[in-house]
């Protein structure tokens, strides 16, 4: 199993100065700030600009979006100088590539519901992509922010065969973190409604139980 320390770790739904400060105080690599018009963690271009020049300089923060028009994709990344976008929708490899050819310097993260997805289709995207992340449905059939886990079976075959980094979502809390990372072995893990007391409001307390969990495996 790979050591803990060296899983990445990303906190999703990120919504106010307070929670990416309070956050930022563990040892995570990158946030997540929400553009999805359906999620009620979407902000606006003014909070996310608050947020992200008050983090530190080693904490990357990554853009989610859902089937958007690449245009508004590009301004925001553009006008919040964020070169990494993570697309929740049934964006196609074309959508990717588009991204990529209007910036050279973008990297793209794609998401996709684990219990529908295989290798091979991963493979389709490979040379548009940078990496995946495999997350689960919510009530409505949306993919992300349910809380629901994802299979973790099929996420740890995808795991053992893919040959680019998976991030890990869906449902990830300090009570079922360490099962996690020792059934899958993703590359990273993507928290977000499992450290929360409300929707959109990260708790310290929880960050801390998912921190000793995750050096406890």
């Amino acid at each position: 199993m790979k050591d803990p320390r060296d899983i990445k770790i990303k906190i999703c739904g990120i919504t106010s100065v307070y929670d990416a400060r309070m956050v930022s105080s563990f040892p995570i690599h990158a946030i997540g700030l929400n553009f999805v018009k359906r999620s009620q963690r979407k902000i606006g271009i003014k909070t996310a600009r608050e947020i992200i020049d008050k983090l530190p300089p080693l904490i990357e923060t990554v853009l989610v979006f859902e089937n958007e028009k690449i245009s508004e994709v590009m301004y925001l990344s553009s006008m919040l100088a964020v070169t990494t976008i993570q697309l929740h929708g049934q964006e196609t490899v074309s959508y990717c590539h588009d991204l990529k050819r209007f910036n050279k310097y973008v990297k793209v993260i794609k998401a996709f519901p684990t219990k529908d997805t295989s290798v091979t289709e991963l493979n389709a995207y490979r040379k548009v992509c940078d990496g995946f992340l495999l997350d689960s449905y919510d009530r409505k059939g949306n993919l992300g922010g349910s809380g629901r886990p994802s299979d973790w079976h099929i996420a740890s075959e995808i795991v053992s065969k893919a040959k680019v980094p998976i991030i890990l979502a869906g449902g990830i809390n300090p009570q079922n973190v360490g099962s996690a990372l020792k059934r899958v072995q993703p590359y990273a893990i993507d928290v977000n409604s499992g450290v929360e007391s409300r929707i959109g409001k990260k708790d310290k307390s929880m960050m801390e139980k998912l921190f000793e969990e995750i050096h406890a495996t």
